[in-house]
């Protein structure tokens, strides 16, 4: 009896579960070691021009492929060797050439369009977007001891009324004058020239350090265009080499998912951050909100994550909005609610689409796991890390149910004796049906 039990297919995915969160658990712990952080820190370091090069590639395969499918046809059609099976291009060395020459030109000037992208993309943000953001920023900071003292002032008159909230608001902006005026004794005035220029020249290495990294990025982000069908092959080779034609298809299968979910999602919600960046710019403008560049800037970054991430963009931005103009603020909040409710039911399913294909539910449950042991970037890449593992195991379930001749639809294991209805025998069939999910 408890030799079948611990043969269970239900029991061994249990512990496998267990033992992958006890994995994350512990290796959350080992983040937290110094010793440990510093290393990675190190190797982060290093590897960040290959991180920028991924991000890249992740972000411009899409156009990438249709660029290269588009200059093959017409290279192809011109020369008129356009032929779409490989086996017929494979026919002769001389197809082979014509094929690697065609292919050769469609990819390059499918990559010169690419670097024009991505250049023409960094020198708009570097020239439009990030000085006004810098100067709103240090505009924010040089005006806040007065902007306090002016919300105290309002507060005073306009909440003369509720005296608990007034007093309460009063003693905020005077602790935030009051260590405002401490940091800028503790850091800025009691240095001396020597530290301040030490400062400066840090901060222009590390700024020429930043162009460099981007450089490299951008380099390394054409060759994993152009080579990603090479390295995908090797790996392809490798896995054959070792694994037998069943764990060969299962891995294949499992880092399909990985590429569907990974591009769709990424590719799919900075798209939707960007759009609605815009489209609050645009609101902010015509409403005449202050500062419209930077809150737009932090609304647009923040909904990369999903679910918490209008919150938060929206609650600092309310806050900094506030101590301009309390009134404004709240024409904010009123339009920032009506934004997040055009993206969340027109524009999101648009631009994402289907491509998570799991509930609310677990879309915060991966948020908040993933933003608990690994911050920000835990919460933008939780969802598509768990949606990989929900699909994979959709269509590890499903094949175990259709070898098991059952079916493959959730609503034929629902239970619903707790409220008097009595439940339908479960279905069987040959067949599984590739739609339905766990």
């Amino acid at each position: 009896m408890l030799r079948r039990f611990f043969h269970s297919h239900y029991v061994k995915n249990c512990i496998v579960l267990i033992a992958a969160g006890a994995a994350i658990i512990i290796l959350s712990n080992m983040f937290k070691n110094a010793h440990i952080t510093a290393g990675i820190a190190k190797v982060n370091d290093v590897l960040v021009p290959v991180y920028i090069g991924a991000f890249f590639a992740f972000l411009l395969c899409p156009l990438f492929n249709k660029l290269v499918r588009y200059f093959f046809g017409i290279i192809s059609m011109r020369h008129g060797s356009y032929k779409e099976n490989l086996a017929e291009i494979r026919s002769s060395e001389e197809e082979t050439k014509r094929f690697r020459h065609n292919l050769f030109f469609a990819k390059f000037f499918a990559s010169f369009i690419c670097m024009i992208v991505i250049v023409v993309a960094i020198g708009l943000v570097a020239y439009f977007v990030l000085p006004q953001v810098i100067a709103s920023v240090v505009g924010l900071f040089e005006n806040m001891p007065e902007r306090l003292r002016s919300l105290s002032e309002w507060t005073s008159v306009h909440l003369a009324n509720f005296p608990q909230i007034s007093e309460t608001l009063n003693e905020v902006a005077n602790a935030g004058v009051t260590k405002m005026l401490n940091w800028a004794q503790e850091n800025l005035l009691q240095q001396d020239v020597t530290t301040v220029a030490t400062l400066v020249s840090q901060q222009v290495m590390e700024f020429l350090n930043a162009l460099f990294d981007i450089f490299v990025g951008i380099l390394i982000s054409i060759y994993l265009l152009n080579y990603k069908e090479q390295l995908f092959a090797i790996g392809r080779k490798v896995v054959a080499g070792i694994c037998s034609e069943k764990k060969q298809n299962e891995i294949f299968e499992f880092f399909r998912i990985i590429n569907e979910t990974f591009i769709g999602f990424i590719v799919g919600r900075i798209l939707d951050a960007i759009v609605i960046g815009i489209l609050t710019y645009i609101v902010l403008i015509i409403f005449k909100i202050p500062l419209p560049l930077l809150i737009s800037v932090i609304v647009g970054v923040t909904n990369v994550i999903p679910f918490f991430g209008p919150f938060l963009g929206a609650i600092p931005s309310f806050c900094i909005i506030f101590l301009e103009s309390p009134i404004k603020a709240v024409y904010f909040a009123v339009l920032i609610l009506i934004i997040q409710q055009l993206d969340g039911n027109v524009i999101g399913p648009k631009i994402v689409g289907n491509v998570i294909g799991i509930s609310s539910f677990w879309v915060l449950i991966s948020v908040l796991i993933g933003g608990g042991l690994f911050g920000f970037l835990g919460m933008a890449l939780g969802v598509p890390v768990f949606c990989v593992i929900y699909r994979y195991m959709s269509h590890f379930t499903g094949i175990r149910l259709a070898s098991r001749k059952m079916t493959n639809e959730t609503m034929a294991y629902m239970d619903y004796e707790p409220y008097g209805i009595q439940s339908e025998p479960l279905k069987y069939h040959e067949e599984e049906d590739s739609n339905d999910s766990l």
